[in-house]
């Protein structure tokens, strides 16, 4: 009841301020003409020319945006093209107008109030609706403008979490891995004695998948990686994969000159592991089709062609992105070496046309770390983030770290803007995945005490703008 007096009032206010600001105006040029004795040029033209924002440091946005005038038959508009920068203040700024011609007058009207304009009037343009009337010098057209200035009402720079899921499958303790496969979220769940498939299109409603077959038992699960469509896992001298995700197939290595140890990342198109040969008892980089692998000795920074000594070949991370000069890149981050150490290291995988591949450790440069085991890492909004893991010493790392120079440092994100939910437990051996619709997955885990079966979606809300 209240809205629609207050709508009633203005309304009524508005049409008689419509009709008594033209006959204030002409009575005001009698009384100056009463007082000069010299011609005055009038002009007939009572429309806006442009329309911006004095300058204002504190509001440096103002300015830069680009506003529109449209004059129209009844009431003209005044907007701006796009909204204003989140947090950008309209409630105290000065609009900076200018004419066609010479006005007689100008006035902003608002809801509560109407106010002569003399180029440094303080405008709210919070009230809404906000009018611009104009009247020619020679009092005989007058003009009508609605005045409508947006401003984005959403932080572009706040990350927006929520959990999806809180148990995917019943508590227990257990190692999980999930991946995106043909935009389908699928989990794989092995607790020592048995493997269990999930699917779910959304991140909320799962399906267990009943006739999964072809794996090993037991199965250390997150070492499943994908390359493309296909999918492959390494145990027991064998290289497993799969197309469809259910259906595994096994090809046995164990009478060749190598033996495969651990899938290890995507890589300039191709699908990288590591074997191990058996006359050097040394660690070598290996290229890997559905029924082939092929070690990889041509590369910088290779010892004699084989590994370093410390190159993990379990709980590390990897990461396939391109760099800010588009060179294929491939980091691959802490975990365990062969002798079961966890290791401080951060291994930089490049490719360029003139030089070829080349392999180097960050940590020498840059000993950020501890050693650490368990992290995810994504490419996201142009920097790195890695999440969770702990060190040598059982230490826990922090959920979530932030990298802006393609993984060389490393710092805590800005809290105020980017904070998982209080729900979320720290953790190790999560999956970070990242959908085409730019939306972040955090699934599973575990800390010392229990395996986590939750689901938790982000997203950095100017993603897609």
């Amino acid at each position: 009841m209240h809205t629609c007096k207050k709508s009633s009032i203005f309304v009524r206010n508005f049409m008689i301020m419509r009709y008594f600001i033209p006959i204030l105006m002409l009575l005001s040029v009698v009384l100056i003409g009463c007082n000069k004795t010299e011609t005055m040029l009038t002009s007939s033209d009572a429309r806006v020319n442009s329309f911006t924002f004095q300058t204002d440091t504190t509001n440096p946005g103002l300015t830069r945006a680009i506003y529109k005038v449209e004059h129209r038959a009844d009431t003209g508009w005044i907007y701006n093209i796009d909204s204003l920068a989140y947090g950008t203040r309209i409630d105290s700024v000065v609009p900076m107008v200018t004419y066609k011609a010479t006005p007689g007058s100008a006035t902003f009207i608002l809801p509560d109030t109407s106010i002569t304009s003399t180029g440094a009037d303080t405008i709210d343009f919070t009230k809404s609706p906000v009018y611009l009337y104009v009247r020619s010098s020679d009092l005989e057209h007058e003009k009508w403008y609605r005045i409508h200035i947006t401003v984005h009402q959403v932080d572009p720079d706040l990350y927006v979490w929520k959990q999806l899921t809180e148990q995917i499958f019943a508590p227990q303790y257990c190692e999980t891995q999930a991946l995106l496969v043909n935009d389908e979220l699928v989990v794989y769940v092995n607790n020592g004695f048995s493997t269990e498939l999930y699917t779910s299109a959304t991140g909320e409603n799962w399906t267990k998948q009943t006739s999964l077959t072809g794996l090993p038992t037991p199965c250390s699960v997150r070492e499943i990686m994908q390359h493309e469509n296909t999918l492959y896992y390494i145990a027991n001298d064998q290289l497993y994969w799969s197309q469809d995700n259910i259906h595994w197939t096994a090809t046995d290595y164990s009478l060749a000159d190598f033996s495969p140890q651990t899938m290890l990342m995507n890589f300039d198109g191709k699908a990288w592991c590591v074997v191990e040969n058996h006359a050097d008892n040394q660690l070598y980089l290996a290229t890997v089709t559905d029924t082939l692998i092929q070690p990889f000795t041509d590369m910088q920074g290779l010892v004699d062609g084989a590994l370093p000594a410390q190159f993990p070949i379990s709980d590390f991370a990897a990461l396939t992105f391109k760099s800010s000069s588009e060179r294929p890149r491939a980091m691959v981050v802490g975990g365990r070496a062969k002798n079961g150490q966890a290791v401080n290291t951060r291994w930089n995988f490049e490719y360029a046309v003139n030089s070829g591949y080349r392999l180097k450790d960050f940590t020498i440069e840059q000993p950020q770390f501890n050693s650490l085991t368990g992290v995810s890492i994504i490419q996201y909004a142009d920097h790195l983030m890695m999440f969770g893991g702990i060190d040598n010493d059982l230490t826990w790392r922090s959920n979530m770290l932030i990298s802006d120079d393609e993984g060389m440092n490393w710092h805590m994100p800005d809290t105020t803007h980017n904070q998982l939910p209080k729900t979320y437990t720290t953790r190790q051996k999560q999956s970070v995945l990242v959908d085409k619709a730019n939306n972040i997955y955090i699934i599973g885990g575990q800390n010392q005490t229990q395996s986590f079966s939750d689901v938790y979606r982000g997203y950095l809300n100017s993603i897609n703008w």
